[in-house]
């Protein structure tokens, strides 16, 4: 990790791809899972560090340290709370020290060297932040402002109080881990742990530290009335409007009752509202914390495991001295599956049986004498008569001959016609055949009508009522083919055709990569024309919406709709980022694919958008590129170019067919 870093990519380039390109020179087996976590920030070449100080650039962008994991894996990591606790128990003697005062960063500033010819530097040092109080001091020379202000926004909110603790370690600890404490008082606090060595001799003796210089926040200064009055807009006021909402780790300073602090407490989140405590008197009073009480937690790991349940329940050594379980209770259900070993309850077991249900494969009937039988219910094998078999193990039921009717007379299935009739009255039926074919309002004549043929004319002549749906199913028509199979069985596959659902959907459906088609019924004009190539796409030629077109997202308030950007004429556009070079400029390429959609000979338009402090603006443009200008180099910029439609070049507000008065009518029918 000491040889000198000589980077091969192209600048400016985003962070995660630096940070990969110096574990593969190095050759350092990375942590897939915090290098897949990096921010994608853009950075320039980092010139005359060696791998182990380029990495630690990367460290400091993501706001964060690098270390070689306990697999011996080049990890980036920020600081994490396992919830580890450290109870006094475990101090040597006086081995805790902490500070009263809790550091908090209150500032970072960052001192770049850049080179200015051939033998000379120019060092700039960097803030964001105050600069008064604590102070994280770093040096990298390709840190910008915008980076360093997003870093400290990071690490703005970190809060703990320094400690040095003296212990019998533990190695499952890790330095960059939040660590819970108890002080001399009594209190629970949590700091990090930054420093950490473990020594075994005999036992372990481990030290952790998280050594830091703190400050009073005591400190009086002068401010302005600008800045006072800046000061009383710097929270946020509650949802009624009557209440102000803070965050911080300082104090609110003149609060009124009802008002809500949201506190950073280490790496915990606290709720605090200021109420009345007694006649007069207000106080701040912590009402919700991410922090787990001890009580729940010992709870928790101190309950009673699911597969020992029953073992806790009545234990005694009664019965030949041996422990067994014992349950007493006058109720005790036992619902789905209990097994008991075969020939373990005798009769001597058993005080009463009650026969009002027999449930037996397979009852001998020589050997029981029954006088008379009253039975409400019976559970058996099978019962087989002359022309009916009832199979109670598989619920399978089978007739041979006969017919099965309805009280009315209106349901008749002729098992020896291989018949189904559902009659309305003495004339009108439904049929439905063994071959498969349906007949309504009629007595069929064959059975030769295939309801799987290629092709199936239902004519139907006039309700009587309103149709409806009952059940669930609701009701399909549909063209089927059928494939026979190598075991000589038949499968019948969907086509073509209709389906509404008994909730009120309604499916018009063809096969998979055939053509949809939608047109007048008389001269079959085509109307919509879908094939299904790939589920959900519809192409169609001209698409006019007399409505919204939209596109819908599911979010986490619902699924919600976003209607589509229109404009006067036919454009398509197309969005990127770049950044000018040394010379304060760059020719930013047109895609290839988008230049065969649209038409580049004509002019066309680049919006622009800067990302740093400067100005930009487009200088030339051709077919295949647009120039873009900066006065600073290096600066970064996102573009979006719009431009006509092939073939639509001339559409301006093309004029439709529909009338005023039409559109009205269709409006008012949505109502």
């Amino acid at each position: 990790m000491e040889s000198d870093y000589q980077s091969k990519l192209s600048y400016p380039i985003e962070l995660p791809y630096v940070a990969l390109e110096i574990a593969n020179l190095s050759g350092s087996e990375i942590d897939p899972v915090s290098f897949n976590h990096l921010n994608e920030y853009v950075i320039n070449e980092p010139v005359g560090y060696t791998y182990r100080q380029a990495i630690g650039l990367i460290g400091q962008f993501q706001s964060g340290f690098v270390f070689f994991d306990r697999y011996g894996r080049l990890a980036i990591r920020n600081l994490e709370d396992p919830r580890f606790r450290i109870d006094p128990n475990e101090y040597f003697l006086k081995g805790l020290t902490k500070s009263e005062l809790m550091y908090q960063p209150k500032g970072i500033s960052c001192k770049v060297v850049t080179p200015k010819g051939e033998s000379s530097n120019e060092t700039n040092v960097l803030q964001a932040g105050s600069t008064a109080g604590a102070q994280i001091s770093i040096e990298n020379n390709v840190m910008t402002q915008p980076l360093l202000n997003l870093i400290f926004q990071q690490v703005k909110g970190i809060n703990y109080y320094p400690i040095n603790l003296k212990w019998r370690g533990n190695p499952a600890l890790e330095v960059g881990d939040w660590v819970t404490m108890i002080d001399r008082k009594g209190k629970q606090f949590k700091s990090p742990v930054l420093n950490y060595t473990i020594v075994f001799d005999g036992g372990l003796n481990s030290t952790i530290s998280a050594d830091t210089k703190a400050y009073s926040s005591n400190v009086s200064t002068f401010k302005g009335p600008l800045q006072q009055k800046l000061d009383e807009l710097d929270h946020r006021v509650d949802a009624a409007g009557k209440n102000n909402v803070y965050d911080g780790t300082e104090e609110p300073k003149h609060p009124k009752e009802g008002d809500i602090w949201f506190k950073k407490n280490g790496p915990d989140d606290e709720i605090w509202v200021y109420k009345q405590i007694s006649p007069g008197v207000f106080e701040w009073v912590m009402t919700t914390s991410t922090t787990m009480d001890q009580d729940i937690k010992d709870q928790i790991e101190n309950s009673t495991p699911k597969d020992d349940i029953i073992k806790t329940i009545n234990l005694s050594s009664e019965m030949d001295g041996k422990e067994w379980l014992k349950i007493e209770g006058a109720k005790i259900w036992l619902t789905k599956e209990t097994k008991i070993d075969r020939a373990i309850i005798t009769s001597a077991m058993i005080g009463s049986v009650d026969a009002g249900t027999i449930n037996a494969g397979t009852l001998d009937a020589s050997k029981i004498t029954v006088t008379n039988l009253n039975a409400k219910a019976i559970s058996t094998g099978i019962a087989t008569g002359k022309n009916l078999s009832i199979n109670f193990d598989t619920g399978q039921v089978n007739f041979q001959s006969g017919n099965i009717t309805n009280a009315l007379g209106k349901i008749n299935i002729n098992l020896d016609k291989s018949l189904m009739y559902f009659k309305k009255n003495t004339t009108n039926s439904s049929v439905i055949g063994d071959n498969g074919f349906v007949v309504y309002n009629g007595t069929p004549t064959s059975s030769n009508i295939d309801i799987y043929d290629n092709k199936i004319i239902v004519a139907v002549g006039k309700f009587s009522g309103t149709p409806g749906l009952i059940g669930n199913r609701g009701l399909e028509v549909a063209s089927y083919k059928y494939k026979k199979l190598s075991n000589g069985s038949v499968e019948y596959q969907r086509v073509a055709g209709f389906e509404v659902l008994s909730n009120g959907d309604a499916y018009l459906f063809s096969e998979e990569n055939k053509t949809l088609q939608i047109g007048y019924a008389n001269t079959k004009t085509l109307l919509m024309s879908y094939t299904n190539d790939i589920r959900g796409n519809l192409t169609v030629g001209n698409l006019n919406a007399t409505g919204a077109k939209n596109a819908i997202h599911v979010t986490r308030d619902g699924v919600r709709a976003t209607p589509a950007y229109e404009t006067t004429e036919s454009y398509l556009g197309d969005i990127g980022r770049n950044v000018t070079n040394e010379e304060c400029e760059v020719w930013v390429p047109i895609d290839a694919i988008f230049s065969d959609t649209v038409n580049l000979d004509i002019p066309y338009e680049v919006f622009l958008q800067v990302y740093d402090d400067a100005r930009v603006w487009v200088s030339d443009f051709r077919s295949d590129a647009f120039l873009v200008c900066s006065d600073r180099p290096m600066i970064r910029f996102a573009w979006e170019i719009k431009a006509k439609r092939t073939g639509y070049e001339k559409d301006r507000l093309v004029l439709q067919e529909f009338t005023n008065q039409e559109i009205e009518e269709r409006w008012r029918e949505d109502l």
